[in-house]
């Protein structure tokens, strides 16, 4: 096949460890996560000499020449990407790329030429950009575990994913055929490939390529004002300090002082989630044995849980996990999921004092650890307050869920001024009105009365009031509910504003259908409650009131399944 003149370089890229990136940064470029929803430019760099010894720059013309051989001259930059969920890691796990996805194929022309502001001289080399982050944007949702599991299945799959349902029409006992991937992350590699000119005029693509760094992608959006976008010092496990992936002002990096939230949890609750990124496994520059989420509590006790570790990559044959893990990791740390589970370091039963009535606050904390050397910190602390107030029977607390600003799951149980009701609208048409003229007589012609028998049915000529003139053709209605907080601090308040902003909310209830899927298969569905989808109606909130001071949000809500009516 063909090769180009010159050569191609990478440029911009979310990671590049190239000299052509450090041209363009102070060093090297390692954002390894990263926001969907941020730009993610990818540049292709044509350097050299084109045909005949020509000195490639933005105005530089592909030529062609009548003759036998092809030119190589650069047209186009074919930018494909793919996604996955697996990542490839080059020590030897995955062990092939047959699970990248090829999710979008971007045929790009070179850049518009720039010229230097007071000479009008042409940039040397010619470039080709191109932005994915709008690919990359439809390919992550949400990813919901079942309430009172301890994690998702598989780190590939994920939970409840959002997106589009596959067909359901397997009929194998488990499926293995309507699972759709995991809605939080996805692994992006992008291979550049250019299509050049031939001398006859046509226009193939050359053997030559660029291969970008993978990189993975979360469903987090962060504000100009306010957050950050450098990911990678802040919420990667194993390459910076660690942050859980939730905006929750509720962390610190002390399990000693508290920090301005202590975020409010309840002893009923099971369903607590904390969303983390672990890139690598590893304490210092060795590989570990174990993986623990350490919960301490105010009254001295200590204990484990690992759920979360059995979706890690596990090397058995030296008992160590894998450096590489670059997995979205998710665990419940709810009070009763945490007193049920509760494990010691060593990932044995536990069965000493855990979260008990004494118990004030907790905190929960990642550590990483080799057996022969001390257990190492590898993240934020994050600590949790017990609520034990009770509910105001026949008025249950409302416990929201929501797709937060990182891309997990977050969770706050409103439990004030509840209110529920359902508003209607209808659709009607007009018919002709009965004729009340007429009724059907009870003897015929001949005034012999009609026997009982002969009426097959109630219905009789005339008299048909019961129907229209104006009938409804369909009645359309939704409940409507709404429900306040407590009184909220600024920070607080920042936070739960989420709520109205998410586009994926959710409450927990108690349905029968619920039940009945607890009862079924108590594995898959280890509770009777259920997550039921609601739209957020608020059309503003007031986060902040000088003048009031603490605020309370009503949040106002309907079921997202409207009230199922009759057609007439």
């Amino acid at each position: 096949m063909a090769t180009i003149n010159g050569n191609i370089y990478d440029s911009f890229a979310p990671v590049s460890l190239t000299q052509s990136a450090k041209d363009l940064s102070r060093t090297d470029r390692t954002n390894y996560l990263t926001s969907a929803n941020v730009p993610k430019r990818y540049q292709v760099r044509w350097a050299g000499t084109g045909y005949n010894g020509v000195t490639i720059n933005e105005a530089y013309v592909p030529t062609k020449l009548n003759g036998t051989s092809s030119t190589g001259d650069i047209i186009n930059m074919v930018f494909y990407v793919y996604a996955s969920t697996r990542y490839e890691n080059p020590s030897g796990y995955p062990p092939n790329l047959n699970n990248w996805d090829l999710v979008a194929t971007i045929k790009k022309s070179r850049d518009v030429a720039n010229k230097q502001y007071n000479s009008n001289a042409i940039l040397s080399n010619q470039r080709f950009t191109v932005d994915i982050s709008q690919v990359c944007q439809d390919l992550l949702s949400y990813s919901l575990v079942p309430i009172n599991k301890g994690t998702w299945q598989n780190s590939q799959w994920g939970g409840m994913n959002g997106g589009q349902t596959k067909q359901d029409n397997v009929t194998q006992s488990v499926s293995l055929f309507n699972v759709t991937p995991n809605g939080s992350y996805r692994y992006i590699k992008v291979v550049a490939r250019p299509e050049i000119l031939l001398d006859t005029g046509l226009v193939v693509e050359a053997t030559n390529k660029v291969t970008f760094k993978p990189i993975t992608i979360i469903n987090s959006v962060h504000q100009y004002e306010k957050d950050e976008v450098f990911l990678f010092t802040r919420f990667l496990v194993g390459s910076g300090s660690g942050g859980f992936l939730s905006y929750c002002p509720n962390n610190n990096n002390s399990n000693t002082n508290k920090p301005t939230l202590v975020k409010s949890v309840r002893t009923d609750e099971t369903a607590e989630w904390l969303y983390f990124y672990i890139r690598q496994a590893k304490a210092g520059t060795f590989n570990v044995e174990r993986v623990n989420l350490k919960i301490e509590t105010s009254d001295g006790n200590t204990f484990y849980v690992d759920d979360f570790a059995s979706n890690l990559e596990y090397n058995s044959s030296i008992s160590q996990y894998y450096i590489d893990q670059n997995k979205m990791c998710v665990q419940n740390v709810s009070i009763d999921y945490l007193n049920n589970n509760a494990k010691q370091a060593d990932g044995t039963s536990y069965s000493g004092n855990k979260i008990t009535a004494s118990t004030d606050t907790y905190t929960i904390s990642l550590f990483f650890d080799r057996v022969a050397t001390t257990p190492q910190l590898m993240s934020e602390y994050r600590w949790y307050k017990i609520d034990r107030e009770d509910e105001k029977l026949p008025y249950d607390f409302v416990r929201f869920h929501w797709l937060n600003r990182m891309g997990g799951i977050d969770s706050y149980t409103a439990k004030r001024s509840v209110l529920e009701s359902i508003s209607i609208n209808r659709d009607t048409i007009e018919t002709k009105s009965a004729d009340r003229t007429w009724y059907q007589n009870s003897v015929d012609g001949l005034g012999a009365t009609i026997p009982d028998a002969e009426y097959i049915s109630n219905t009789m000529r005339g008299g048909n009031l019961y129907k229209g003139g104006r009938e409804v053709l369909n009645v359309n209605a939704q409940k409507n509910n709404s429900v306040y907080t407590e009184p909220l601090n600024k920070n607080t308040a920042k936070w739960l504003q989420e709520i109205m902003t998410s586009p994926n909310v959710w409450i927990e209830m108690d349905t029968d259908a619920t039940a009945r899927g607890n009862s079924i298969n108590p594995y898959q569905r280890p509770s009777t409650k259920e997550y039921i989808p609601v739209i957020i109606t608020n059309s503003d909130v007031e986060t902040v009131n000088q003048e009031v001071g603490l605020v309370k949000f009503n949040i106002e809500y309907t079921l997202s399944h409207k009230v199922q009516t009759q057609r007439n």
